[in-house]
């Protein structure tokens, strides 16, 4: 991965406008607005989980491409919350099944936005790479 791939940068916009969105359906789910700190830790995250997932999924199929976003974005999210968990000395086996209870339906809800991401993503590339190769 290079940083100067601009095909990264714009893949990274679009995942703070996917953050946003996610937000946004926090928003209309649960009728609540977030704190600007937990706004930045959603985008933040959502950046780190896109980072992660180009260097695996780059140049595959968007499906795969969306799959792997989803399973990082999910992994990132039980980890933090089992480290939280840990540091605050609150983690035994009954928290490990409300994590767990509360991360499926977060993996449910963020599945389709994941795909439609990949989606739209997928076909923005390759839209430019089949442009370039005609010019050239």
């Amino acid at each position: 991965m290079k940083l100067t791939d601009k095909r990264f940068w714009i893949f990274e916009a679009f995942t703070i406008i996917y953050a946003g969105l996610l937000m946004l359906l926090g928003l209309i789910i649960f009728g609540k607005s977030l704190t600007g700190e937990i706004m930045l830790f959603i985008i933040a995250w959502c950046c780190i989980t896109g980072a992660i997932t180009w260097p695996f999924a780059n140049r595959k199929h968007w499906f795969v491409f969306g799959l792997i976003y989803e399973v990082i974005f999910i992994i990132l999210l039980s980890a933090y919350l089992m480290i939280d968990g840990l540091n605050r000395g609150l983690l035994d086996w009954i928290d490990f099944e409300m994590c767990v209870a509360f991360v499926l339906p977060i993996a449910i809800v963020c599945f389709i936005p994941s795909m439609i991401l990949a989606f739209v993503g997928y076909h923005l590339f390759n839209k430019n790479i089949t442009n370039k190769e005609k010019l050239q």
